[in-house]
């Protein structure tokens, strides 16, 4: 019998890979929330799904904005439970938490940016 608690994790690891962090909307990377690895536990029960989440700058002005958008997307897979998302205060976010995809996507973004700044400085 499936598990039904680990096919909602799954369907909110997808969520989290739907939501662009808006930095990266700025950097032209368009990395995701799940890419930047900002969460830490997700747990389901029959009432409730909690996702531990990291800032990835402890001032980050895009916060309540990143909350509203990961609320939209995982609301959507919680399957009527209450769904809390408190930030991680005992611990923080570091790079190695980002994917590989992540990464490449971070890697492409500044590639793009040196190109585009190389062609400007051509005559």
């Amino acid at each position: 019998m499936a598990d039904p608690a680990a096919a909602i994790t799954r369907q909110v690891l997808a969520a989290l890979n739907t939501v662009v962090d808006p930095c990266g909307l700025f950097n032209g990377s368009r990395i995701t929330i799940g890419e930047l690895g900002m969460y830490r536990n997700i747990v389901v029960t029959d009432e409730v799904l909690e996702i531990e989440l990291f800032l990835d700058d402890p001032s980050c002005a895009f916060a309540g904005q990143i909350m509203l958008d990961l609320r939209q997307a995982v609301d959507v897979v919680a399957g009527g439970r209450e769904v809390r998302m408190p930030i991680v205060h005992d611990d923080v976010w570091d790079v190695d938490r980002i994917s590989a995809a992540g990464q490449r996507k971070l890697l492409s973004a500044r590639t793009a940016l040196q190109q585009s700044l190389d062609r400007q400085k051509t005559p």
